[in-house]
């Protein structure tokens, strides 16, 4: 299944690299030269190359230091600690921690960039598709690109609070693009997502890694989810509705080997609703550096010859694990020990080389001798030593790879897991502790997990934490859960309005439509 995913996402990506690099300013959203872009819109058969673009700014959402940072490295889940002279790079990780960030800071405006070019690339996209006459193939094409304009504006939307916006067919950019409040935007979703619904493919009827019908359901249950977060009124029944038609489709199915899915080769699991795919085998750019930002330096991992020591989770969150009973599942596993010496999951303790040597850190106790490699869970965020936090391999690349900044790893954006526990909380808040029990548990069924006899909303939290570790998903819980702002892991209790990102300097300063977020 990977050469059928990249014969659709990327065949014709690099004949038209020029392609729609967007954002704000109306230098950045011209599209493409005039011969180009009249080749292009004179062949039906090019048709992939106009919805590709849109697809290929996924693979720069999962970056550590933007989309997939911001989601992780402002939560309990993920930390980047200054250790000696690595990993200040001016505060801007202990920003991340310590909620203190600003509108020059560098992950934030990386982050708009990204989502504001995606949602340009799928405007660019539609506007020339519906150039070439209707077919049911350019009509599926043009279907997909709305639902990736609506994951992109529901990414702004709940990052910031405000999202510029552009029709399809507007191409007068010396006027810059009206702004949507937050919910303005929430209200388009809806709209946007209940219309294209009906239009879009099942999982049978489309390759793999394409946009189907239930990754928009799903993305309307995840708009219905936070609707109480963006507009003030809570909407449990929808988001059940919607996960409903989801896991009642059949066509997604808990899988029963967890790790599993977080191998190289990864394609088809029965998990998978809307994936960002990628192969090792082409330099594609944009994320996947999952061991290269945490492992320490004396570690090996196949060819990885680049281990920068850096991201671990924190305290807080280790401790959340501390009376599970899902150590033999979620917490390790140890299928890629033999050729890498690690487990996968969290790594605490000594870590060892392949050939089972005790590994040391670079630096050396008071006798002058060498301090062991043992991860431990107490972490100083302004001032740790090599060794401190327990650190994590979700994603597990290919050892013997050649390109070590481009792991081969499909991420998942969603998948049916997280669906049942979307719904599992819905029915909590309705009311209904045994239904949400039940979606609970058939997960922990599949974790080799203890069932729940009884369940709380705080136990729905904790499983998301177990089931959905470093997907991306943390922030959100954190704030519709109402822990964001808490003290944890030396992060002081912070102010609500944190819970948006402040708006870029560089986007304010060339849309006057914009205007800061309160706080900042």
């Amino acid at each position: 299944m990977k050469i059928l995913k990249f014969r659709f996402i990327y065949k014709i990506l690099f004949m038209f690299v020029a392609i729609s690099i967007a954002s704000c300013t109306k230098l950045d959203e011209k599209i493409f030269d005039e011969e180009m872009g009249t080749s292009l819109i004179d062949d039906p058969a090019n048709a992939p190359g106009l919805v590709n673009p849109a697809y290929a700014s996924l693979r720069n959402l999962n970056e550590f230091w933007g989309t997939w940072g911001l989601q992780e490295a402002t939560t309990d889940e993920a930390m980047f600690p200054t250790r000696g002279t690595d990993w200040y790079d001016n505060g801007i990780w202990q920003q991340d921690h310590l909620h203190t960030w600003s509108a020059d800071h560098g992950h934030v405006s990386g982050a708009w960039n990204v989502i504001l070019q995606g949602i340009s690339r799928a405007n660019t996209g539609i506007y020339y598709l519906k150039e070439f006459p209707s077919t049911t193939e350019i009509d599926g094409y043009i279907v997909e690109l709305r639902f990736l304009k609506a994951y992109y504006v529901y990414l702004c939307n709940d990052f910031y609070g405000q999202t510029p916006y552009r029709t399809w067919d507007e191409t007068d950019y010396s006027t810059p693009p009206i702004v949507l409040s937050r919910e303005e935007a929430t209200q388009w979703l809806f709209t946007e997502l209940k219309e294209i619904i009906p239009l879009m493919k099942t999982k049978s009827e489309l390759p793999y890694g394409r946009a189907t019908k239930a990754a928009a359901q799903t993305l309307l249950a995840k708009v219905y989810l936070n609707q109480e977060v963006y507009i003030g009124t809570a909407a449990w029944s929808d988001v059940i509705t919607q996960c409903d038609a989801v896991i009642n489709s059949s066509d997604y199915t808990i899988a029963p080997d967890y790790w599993a899915q977080f191998q190289y080769d990864n394609p088809d699991v029965q998990e998978a609703i809307f994936t960002f795919i990628r192969n090792d085998n082409y330099d594609l750019g944009g994320g996947g550096v999952w061991v290269n930002f945490t492992l320490h330096y004396h570690q090996t991992f196949g060819n990885y010859t680049s281990l920068w020591n850096g991201g671990c989770i924190t305290k807080t969150f280790w401790d959340s694990w501390e009376n599970t009973d899902d150590a033999d599942v979620r917490k390790y596993d140890n299928r890629i020990r033999p050729t890498t010496g690690l487990d996968q999951g969290f790594l605490v303790g000594q870590q060892y080389s392949v050939d089972g040597t005790a590994l040391d850190t670079r630096e050396f106790d008071a006798n002058g001798n060498p301090i062991p490699l043992i991860f431990v869970a107490e972490v100083n965020l302004t001032n740790a030593s090599e060794a401190q936090g327990i650190r994590c391999i979700k994603y597990a690349p290919n050892p013997q790879t050649t390109r070590q900044f481009d792991a081969g790893n499909d991420f998942y954006a969603f998948r049916i897991s997280d669906v049942y526990l979307m719904r599992a909380e819905a029915k909590f808040r309705s009311g209904d502790e045994g239904g949400a029990r039940d979606d609970v548990n058939a997960i922990r069924s599949k974790r080799n997990a203890t069932p729940r006899a009884a369940l709380t909303l705080d136990e729905i939290y904790d499983e998301r934490g177990y089931e959905l570790f470093w997907e991306g998903k943390r922030r959100q819980d954190m704030i519709r859960f109402g822990h964001f702002n808490d003290a944890y892991s030396e992060k002081p209790v912070t102010p609500a309005y944190t819970c948006i990102f402040p708006i870029p300097q560089s986007a304010l300063d060339v849309n006057p439509n914009l205007v800061q977020n309160t706080g900042y």
